[in-house]
């Protein structure tokens, strides 16, 4: 089974190597890339650019948004009741025209904490400080986005006063590369691998490959500002054994008519598999709960 998974997502990597070929004369776009026909064909570099190359993966735990989410965690002899949240964006900086299509570069933040609510003081379990450095790019419906980024995780203070751990002092520097699919204009597939050069403990192990789907109506309601989505995530990391992590999203986008990339998201999450929270990376987890998710 390890080596079915393993094959399983290489395979879906050089597939998407495929995708920038294809990509080559399609006429359709996306109807929430951002990327407008003015945008593709702009002969000039800008600073501090307005458009966003590589959308948001919406049900990957680990894109840097602001969200808040209840979850109720099945089956866990520690955790019940939880309460997670985010607080990040993309910050574009400069973009430009290249190889027929345009890219864009910047910086990613933000932290990722979850909460024991059931706790008398709501106590902060896990924090994670995550900043990076994207180079996206975007010609037609083909997208990519590659990033160096560092991450650092913390335990909070009340629960290392009120539990007996062993505090891992989690802290890595990566590389990924993603691969995007826009098909039809309501269906999106992406598909990437990372590689961790620099961590702490030395000995975790440093590939992983991540795969998912992505679906937006194409029709609205309520006067073209309630759109319903759907998503899943799926990755999978050496460090577990290729074991998958399942993540899956659905619910309605609130949307800016005249700027899609400004949103709103409020959807019914389910995951299954090994915690994306940073100090918690070897325990396995099962949750469900409702979120919502904002991005700017």
């Amino acid at each position: 089974m390890k080596r079915y998974n393993r094959v399983f997502f290489i395979a879906a990597v050089i597939i998407m190597l495929i995708a920038p070929f294809a990509a080559g004369e399609s006429p359709e776009k996306s109807i929430d890339n951002n990327v407008e026909e003015k945008q593709v064909v702009k002969s000039k570099s800008i600073i501090l650019p307005d458009e966003t190359l590589f959308d948001p993966l919406i049900a990957d735990p680990r894109w840097p948004h602001f969200s808040v989410a209840y979850q109720s965690y099945i089956n866990d002899d520690e955790l019940k009741n939880v309460g997670a949240t985010s607080f990040g964006e993309t910050f574009p900086l400069y973009s430009g025209n290249a190889y027929g299509g345009r890219w864009i570069t910047g910086i990613q933040a933000a932290v990722f904490a979850f909460f024991n609510l059931d706790a008398d003081s709501m106590d902060l379990i896990n924090a994670d400080y995550w900043v990076g450095i994207p180079v996206a790019y975007r010609k037609n419906n083909f997208s990519a986005l590659f990033r160096l980024f560092h991450q650092s995780s913390h335990l909070g203070d009340e629960y290392l006063l009120y539990n007996k751990v062993d505090r891992v002092n989690l802290s890595f520097e990566s590389i990924d590369l993603k691969l995007s699919y826009d098909i039809n204009k309501a269906f999106r597939i992406y598909s990437g691998s990372g590689y961790i050069f620099h961590r702490e403990p030395s000995d975790l192990k440093p590939f992983s490959a991540q795969l998912g789907f992505e679906y937006k109506s194409p029709e609205t309601i309520f006067g073209n500002t309630l759109r319903p989505v759907a998503a899943v995530d799926f990755k999978t990391w050496e460090e577990n054994d290729w074991n998958i992590d399942t993540s899956v999203r659905f619910g309605i986008q609130l949307e800016n008519i005249e700027d899609k990339k400004r949103k709103i998201q409020l959807m019914l999450e389910y995951f299954n598999g090994h915690s994306p929270h940073g100090q918690f990376y070897e325990k396995s987890i099962e949750y469900t709960g409702i979120g919502i998710h904002f991005y700017f």
